[in-house]
């Protein structure tokens, strides 16, 4: 390394940390308050910076929260793409895969994941500025899990474990609607078991169909 090279390093490194300590407070702060009433001051004062270096990151309050949101959407595609490929493989049966794949979604924190994200979204009236990145965080699932699936399946085209996974992510953006109505995006023992609940009816809807009972 140049020792020119080594000072511009130490500032990368430095506007990395300064940057990841900003996301760090803003989630801190959406956490503690329930949403992302906060100014600027707030989450200078917690990541412990400058005002002027939140800006000199971010073009404006509003974009950190947006990052902080997306972050998590990233990590919990993540959460989900390594939960499946920890699952251990079956005999790639669509029963198998969707052993595997709900096995694997009843493993994620979800009521969390909604919670925040409603913290966030939610007017503090409690109506919504907007769904997109709730169902953002189901949706995106999809492409990754369902190259997971594929990979283990017998299916030669891989549409049915396609239309699985597609079937149960977007079911549990239903989901998370109902469950934000029944509970008010409140996380606690009562309303993990209330997303349970639903859950077990996303998981016998979609495993039965819809074909009439002989």
């Amino acid at each position: 390394m140049t020792a020119d090279a080594a000072p511009v390093d130490r500032r990368a490194a430095l506007k990395a940390r300064h940057r990841e300590a900003i996301l760090d407070a803003a989630d801190a702060l959406i956490g503690e308050r329930g949403s992302a009433d906060f100014g600027v001051d707030d989450l200078a004062a917690r990541a412990d910076v400058a005002r002027r270096t939140v800006f000199n990151h971010f073009a404006s309050l509003d974009d950190v929260v947006m990052t902080a949101c997306s972050r998590l959407l990233t990590r919990t595609v993540e959460e989900f793409g390594d939960a499946t490929a920890a699952t251990p493989a079956g005999d790639g049966t669509p029963a198998a895969l969707f052993a595997e794949l709900t096995d694997a979604m009843r493993g994620i924190d979800l009521p969390s994941v909604v919670s925040y994200l409603w913290g966030v979204l939610g007017d503090l009236d409690g109506g919504p500025r907007s769904h997109h990145l709730i169902d953002e965080v189901f949706t995106r699932c999809v492409d990754e899990l369902s190259a997971e699936m594929v990979a283990r399946s017998t299916d030669s085209d891989g549409l049915e474990s396609q239309i699985l996974v597609s079937s149960l992510v977007n079911g549990i953006a239903v989901l998370a609607g109902r469950w934000i109505e029944d509970t008010g995006a409140v996380v606690d023992a009562s309303t993990r078991a209330t997303w349970d609940a639903l859950f077990d009816r996303l998981v016998a809807t979609v495993r039965h169909g819809y074909a009439p009972t002989v």
